[in-house]
């Protein structure tokens, strides 16, 4: 911006010159002026003429406020041109930006963005950013796979058998967490498209879950991998 508004006085001097010029210009085509008196000309008198005088000094200020308004109107008209220009280019950039940010890959409302939040801080509170990711992933696989309901909210809050599918849902944990920023980083990363879970449906920590749940992971479900404390299945 600094850079435009140099070009802006750069101009706006060599305008103000030119128009100078143009002025000294009419002046000499008028060729040789009269400046008489009531007791005669100057040359009757003796007296030389100074080079470039002007008889009628009212017409000079006339000229000459015309001249500042003509100047003044000119540097505006850069200067609205150099914010243009710089608008222009700010409105490039963030076009350019938004298309290097992918899109969502599952259609969210509010609450379904505040129960992906909750869900996340309240199973991986202790985890670190990729931790977080993969359970975001696996509600985001639910979302996208035809056994389970078709929103992140029904998703995280659906009950089978009238047992909640998250842990943190039956406790009632999930609406007592404060959702930290690792988690919303979290969760926008997942939702951009970062995926760790190799298609995980399911997870579980066997150091809090009920030994039935453990004997139901391991005899209906396909062991993936373990990331911290959580294992993951398919």
């Amino acid at each position: 911006m600094n850079k435009l508004r140099g070009y802006a006085a750069v101009l706006g001097l060599a305008g103000m010159l030119l128009m100078v010029a143009a002025d000294t210009k009419d002046v000499e085509a008028t060729g040789k002026i009269s400046y008489e008196s009531e007791s005669g000309t100057e040359s009757e008198r003796g007296v030389k003429p100074a080079a470039g005088r002007i008889a009628d000094c009212s017409n000079l200020e006339i000229v000459i406020q015309e001249w500042k308004k003509e100047t003044a109107r000119q540097q505006e008209q850069v200067i609205l041109a150099a914010r243009s220009l710089e608008r222009a280019e700010e409105i490039r950039e963030e076009a350019q930006r938004a298309r290097e940010i992918p899109p969502y890959v599952v259609e969210l409302s509010e609450a379904d963005y505040e129960a992906l939040l909750r869900i996340v801080e309240a199973e991986a509170s202790g985890e670190d950013i990729l931790g977080r990711m993969l359970v975001a992933n696996v509600v985001i696989n639910r979302v996208k796979s035809p056994v389970f309901p078709d929103s992140v909210e029904e998703v995280v809050y659906q009950c089978k058998n009238g047992k909640a599918q998250f842990s943190p849902v039956a406790t009632g944990k999930i609406s007592r967490v404060r959702v930290s920023q690792e988690t919303v980083e979290a969760v926008e990363r997942a939702l951009r498209g970062e995926d760790e879970s190799r298609g995980a449906l399911y997870f579980v920590s066997r150091t809090y879950a009920a030994p039935e749940s453990i004997a139901w992971f391991d005899q209906s479900l396909t062991w993936l991998f373990s990331y911290h404390g959580h294992e993951f299945y398919a």
